[in-house]
This record gives C-alpha cells, structure tokens and sequence, in this order.
C-alpha cells in the first residue's frame, strides 16, 4: 500500500475562498513529482496558525465544495481559538467525525438545534478540547442507517 500524499497549504484563509483554483493547484500535486506545498500567492511568511495539510488531494480536488468547507471551518476554528491548529484535514468520506453544523446538515435540522441535541445527549458527540465531533458511526446508529448487529440466537 503507498503512503497518501499529503499537500501543506500555507494561507488556507486565502484558498478557502478559491476552491476552484485550489482543486487545479491539487491536481498538479497529484502527478509524480508535483510540488508538495501550495505557498500564499502574496509571499507573506508562513503563519502556522493559517496552515493547514491536505491528505489525498486527489480526493478533495473531487470534491471543492466539501474542501472549501474544511478550509473554511479550519479558519474559523483558529479565529476562534488561535491556540488550535488547522490541523491535517482528511476527506470527508474517510473522516470518523463531523462539526455539529455537517451533523445538522445531514440530519436537515437547523445548527442551533443540533448544538441543543448535542448538549441534551440526544445527539452523540465527544470533545477534544474545546472542538465538539459527532462520530459517523453513532449518527448513523441513530438514524437507523447502520445495519443492525446481529443477534446470538437463543439456546433451545
């Protein structure tokens, strides 16, 4: 098995609003070869706090509206808390956990809610800091979309 590709973007503010130059950058990173870093276009100093790494920048140029996204709740994340990295970002499909805005989405109930469910216990979720995750896995048991275990049968 090869090792994914990992593609460093140092002004992840910038490209957030760019998603369809991004995914053209990141098909270049792709190739054998490719460059491995997409710099700020303006040549400021790398500021870790705006970096972020993209794991299978094939996968992400498949999907700009999902990478936009990342890169925008990266962002905000570190607006919001400027102790916490942008982190690696790994695509949405092989991601173990959602926001609670991509677990409202889904589940079509408005972010205020789902941060009440969230808080009620009615919605899984864990912290890691001061970040909330909803793990795929117990949102789809909840849902009903997992099938079911399967149960021992009884002894006769």
């Amino acid at each position: 098995m090869t090792e994914p590709i990992e593609v460093t973007i140092t002004a992840a503010d910038y490209w957030a609003s760019r998603p369809v130059e991004l995914v053209q950058l990141l098909s270049t990173c792709t190739l054998e070869g490719g460059p491995r870093a997409i710099p700020d276009p303006f040549g400021r100093p790398v500021d870790p706090e705006k970096m972020a790494i993209i794991v299978s920048p094939a996968e992400w140029a498949a999907h700009p509206r999902e990478l936009q996204e990342a890169l925008a709740g990266a962002v905000a994340s570190d607006a919001q808390d400027p102790g916490l990295a942008a982190g690696a970002i790994a695509p949405v499909g092989e991601r173990l956990t959602l926001t609670v805005e991509e677990a409202a989405t889904l589940l079509g109930i408005s972010r205020a809610f789902a941060y009440e469910a969230v808080n009620t216990g009615t919605i899984p979720s864990i912290r890691i800091g001061r970040r909330i995750l909803v793990p795929k896995a117990a949102l789809n048991r909840l849902v009903g979309a997992d099938p079911p275990e399967p149960q021992p049968e009884p002894a006769q």
